[in-house]
């Protein structure tokens, strides 16, 4: 694959407007190439316009480096505020722009590129390398969690996903738990608030405790400390009448020594606990649960990429944590534990902005550095040694 091939690639997927729901058109166009490069895809559908893509290469069954991006985006915003149009791709002064052109369409097509190049140069000697490209990733991480229930992680031995990481290594990450509070009160008239129940007082009390709620939450040796917000808050609608609705949502970043489950335990604690008091009546409603992940620092496949991205950049990479939440949330959720580390091209802060854009020499070096950790991953001597005894 020539680089303007590779370049027009990247700004193929760009021009497909796959805002979060609307990505079966870039799953059959990835499909379509991959198959002139003589790579069986297979569509996994998950919903009306929505397709995961599974694609393989390699001819031995073990082992297997999975390499992960999603199809879909967030929105582009206001195009007027935008120096190039967001779904256009231009390619201007060695930079791609456009909505996804970090997060994460330039990962996805150095995912696919690196898999036709490891196709046509015959690259592996065992193994497999296998492409997985979701759905839904931007909101609810249903595509891979699809995926993960279906079995197609299973046999992963290590895997690569291809988010923004700004020429680092990410080895863990917060999870992510969304969730809504609603308060249902009885409506009375402001001078008689006795006959009613207020609806965005009685919330305001879970408030007040949840700001205490993690105090004694353990302290993560690897993420820290579990964050913990309040973010959006609404109640009422007449100035002169006792509210009968109200409701809140929040996010907590998850750790491992305080989960989801237990983040969900500690809130739902919270409600039952006023909800004894008279008037008062809350309801927990989870909106999105992403586990937190942590693959152990020392692990081989971290130094095995770290040599593999010098050897292509020569650079070797920091290895670090991020706050952010991925598809490895769902991977995880597998009983079959792997090592998950996060590289991709891009600077990670570029990410849902306005203007958003790839260097080419980023993109194209990421590629370079997937083959490059392909080959050394699955092409060592722990297999060689299997295959002449």
């Amino acid at each position: 694959m020539e680089n303007d091939e590779k370049i027009k690639l990247l700004q193929k997927l760009i021009q497909i407007d796959t805002v979060n729901g609307n990505e079966k058109d870039e799953a059959s166009y990835i499909k379509r190439v991959l198959e002139d490069h003589h790579i069986s895809c297979e569509l996994v559908p998950f919903a009306p316009n929505r397709t995961n893509l599974i694609a393989e290469v390699g001819d031995e069954k073990e082992p297997v480096l999975a390499l992960s991006g999603h199809l879909d985006t967030v929105a582009a915003g206001d195009f007027q505020k935008w120096t190039y149009p967001p779904f256009a791709g231009q390619l201007v002064d060695g930079k791609i722009y456009g909505r996804g052109a970090v997060d994460m369409k330039s990962g996805l097509a150095a995912m696919v590129g690196a898999l036709i190049e490891l196709q046509e140069a015959d690259l592996l000697k065992h193994g497999k390398v296998r492409l997985i490209a979701t759905v839904d990733e931007e909101v609810g991480g249903k595509g891979s969690l699809e995926l993960t229930n279906q079995g197609y992680v299973h046999d992963v031995d290590a895997m690569i996903i291809g988010e923004a990481t700004t020429g680092q290594i990410e080895y863990a990450h917060c999870g992510s738990f969304d969730y809504i509070v609603e308060s249902y009160g009885k409506l009375a008239h402001s001078s008689q608030p006795e006959l009613g129940a207020n609806a965005v007082t009685n919330l305001v009390k879970f408030i007040n405790k949840e700001s205490r709620a993690f105090d004694d939450a353990a302290v993560s040796p690897t993420l820290g400390k579990l964050i913990h917000s309040v973010t959006v808050f609404h109640g009422g609608d007449q100035l002169n009448s006792i509210p009968d609705f109200a409701y809140l949502k929040g996010n907590v970043r998850t750790i491992p020594e305080c989960d989801n489950v237990a983040t969900q335990k500690r809130l739902q604690g919270i409600i039952d606990e006023l909800n004894k008091e008279p008037k008062i009546q809350l309801k927990l409603k989870v909106a999105a649960s992403f586990m937190p992940v942590v693959t152990n620092k020392q692990d081989r496949f971290i130094a095995l990429a770290q040599t593999a991205i010098k050897k292509v950049n020569g650079r070797q990479p920091d290895v670090v944590i991020s706050h952010g939440a991925t598809d490895a949330s769902r991977y995880v959720l597998d009983n079959h534990k792997f090592p998950i580390i996060e590289y991709g091209p891009g600077i990670e802060k570029l990410s849902h902005q306005i203007d958003e854009h790839i260097a080419l020499d980023d993109y194209l070096t990421a590629q370079q550095a997937y083959v490059e950790i392909a080959k050394q991953y699955l092409n060592n001597t722990k297999y060689d040694e299997q295959a002449s005894s």
